[in-house]
């Protein structure tokens, strides 16, 4: 399910200090649904500190993974795989050393795929949906920053609660919804409209997580509309340097 929380979930892993301490090599690969094998394999390599090897084709980047992990225990996450098609992850897999209590996180939000990269049932975990109280607690962490996640206004108890039954227990649309409810003026009037906006959303687009993430941005002020769609410029995954978005705002005039 998109936006129950994976790749948060698997992050959190990934950075906590213990597996840290326990790992020698830690990789994230950002799969995701265009990719090619070398692109995972220099990802990979980038992540290790061994970028440059632009000239090697896969058998020399599969090659020199190997060399770098063989005999580390590493920690490899492969997160957001969506291909059906993982001819790619058996090659890799055959060249990564084997032992050394070394680990692979793989998500996805199609389970045979999953299932075709070799992880048992045993070992797949799902994340489940949030309940009606974690939904408003986590709702009013966001919304309520400013008093501590405390709803302070009793008016807006009800509204609020009824905008997180639409998000269905999922984080991403309740963190979407809550960001942008911080940034509103805490009157009924005004959280009401929002409210009858996302039931709206929702009507066209049954998704929680996607009617919240076009809310947020039909909420947008017109100027930063135009410096939200910079991100479009950029591609998936990518990691954006807050230096170069800011001069190309300035470039485009926008700031």
């Amino acid at each position: 399910e998109f936006g129950v929380g994976k790749t948060t979930i698997a992050q959190k892993v990934f950075n906590d200090r213990e597996i840290e301490r326990d790992f020698d090599r830690r990789v994230w690969v950002s799969v995701s649904q265009t990719f090619t094998e070398e692109q995972i394999m220099r990802s990979m390599l980038n992540t290790l500190g061994r970028g440059k090897c632009w000239k090697d084709d896969a058998n020399e980047l599969l090659k020199k993974i190997n060399q770098y992990l063989l005999g580390k225990r590493y920690l490899i996450v492969m997160d957001d795989v969506w291909s059906e098609d993982v001819v790619w992850w058996q090659r890799i897999c055959q060249g990564l050393p084997k032992g050394n209590g070394s680990c692979i996180i793989i998500t996805t939000r199609i389970e045979k795929v999953s299932r075709k990269m070799g992880v048992k049932e045993v070992r797949i975990h799902r994340p489940k949906f949030l309940n009606e109280d974690y939904s408003w607690l986590l709702f009013r962490k966001i919304a309520f920053a400013a008093s501590d996640g405390n709803c302070i206004y009793p008016d807006l108890e009800d509204v609020g609660k009824e905008i997180v039954e639409k998000c269905k227990g999922l984080p991403l649309a309740i963190k979407a919804v809550g960001g942008m409810m911080l940034c509103k003026t805490p009157y009924y009037r005004e959280w009401r409209r929002i409210a009858n906006h996302f039931r709206d959303e929702l009507i066209e687009n049954d998704n929680s997580v996607m009617a919240s993430l076009q809310l947020s941005y039909d909420e947008l002020p017109s100027y930063l509309k135009s410096c939200f769609l910079s991100f479009s410029l950029y591609p998936e995954d990518c990691v954006i340097t807050k230096e170069q978005l800011v001069h190309c705002w300035i470039a485009l005039g926008l700031v």
